[in-house]
Formats: C-alpha cells, sequence, structure tokens
C-alpha cells in the first residue's frame, strides 16, 4: 500500500495524470463471442515510440549575421491603395504593340512611369483609345465631360 501511495505521489509531482486504481485487481470478463476469430502475437513487442515530453525546438545561431528569416521591412506590412494616373499632369513618352492592341507609356511629374491600355481607368476618367501615335482619354469633373489627348513627342533628331 505504501509503495502504490509513493509511487501516485511522483506521478503526480511529474504532472503525470493519475486515476486512483482499486485495491483488488478486476476479474477478467468474458468476452462476447465475435464471428472473426481472435489471433494471438505471442513474442511481438511493442514498437511504438515513446512519448516526449517536450516538444521539438530548432535554434538558429546567427554568429553575428542577420536573420535570414527575418523581414526585412520593419512593422506590419501596409499595402498602399493605388493611384490612378492623372492625364493632364503626365506626358505620353512611349508606344508598345503587339498585333491590333496599343500600349501608352505615360510618366509623371516624378518620373514613375505607367502602361495604359484602352479601358484602363485613370482619374476622373477612362482611356477611351490608344493609336500608334496618340492616347485619348475621357474625364468627368464635376459633371464636365473632357477629352485629353496625348500625343507622341517626336524628337528633334528623327525630323
Amino acid at each position: 500500500m505504501k509503495t502504490r501511495i509513493v509511487g501516485m505521489t511522483c506521478a503526480l509531482m511529474l504532472g503525470w495524470n493519475v486515476a486512483a486504481a482499486p485495491e483488488d485487481p478486476p476479474q477478467k470478463e468474458k468476452a462476447a463471442p465475435s464471428a472473426a476469430p481472435m489471433v494471438e502475437l505471442s513474442g511481438v513487442e511493442d514498437t511504438a515510440p515513446a512519448a516526449n515530453l517536450r516538444e521539438k525546438q530548432f535554434f538558429y545561431g546567427s554568429f553575428g549575421m542577420r536573420d535570414p528569416f527575418r523581414s526585412l521591412v520593419g512593422g506590419d506590412f501596409e499595402p498602399e491603395e493605388q493611384r490612378l494616373v492623372d492625364l493632364h499632369t503626365v506626358q505620353l513618352v512611349g508606344m508598345l504593340w503587339a498585333d491590333e492592341e496599343y500600349i501608352g507609356i505615360v510618366q509623371d511629374a516624378q518620373g514613375f512611369g505607367y502602361a495604359l491600355r484602352s479601358g484602363d481607368p485613370v482619374r476622373n476618367g477612362v482611356v477611351v483609345s490608344v493609336t500608334r501615335r496618340e492616347l485619348v482619354g475621357r474625364l468627368n469633373v464635376f459633371g464636365m465631360v473632357d477629352r485629353v489627348n496625348l500625343r507622341l513627342q517626336r524628337l528633334r533628331d528623327e525630323e
């Protein structure tokens, strides 16, 4: 009886879940007959791995170098709302084309470039058409519809 109490006390101190066992060993009950015959394997050892008390933890030693798993940008990522291109403040600097589709390359005052196709939204309007030498936009400012034509400028050396 003393060994059982000492064993349960040690188990509780280690954090194991122990239920009180009855004093008398339980008597074997007869199993109900089943349709499939029971096969008893003798001499087979249980090869199940022992329960780990700790989770596996991995540590990275950077040895004075930057941690490659840390974000390069500090703070939380906040996606910027994409601003629409204002056709009044850009100039047409180039054209791309393939088959029958033209793409106008425009540049704003800060030097950022944008590729615009027919049907693309712009600030207060939409691009109506893009041809080989011109980009046409329709703007609706305070109820007044305005048409903006951006023409591709030729360099003086080409003339």
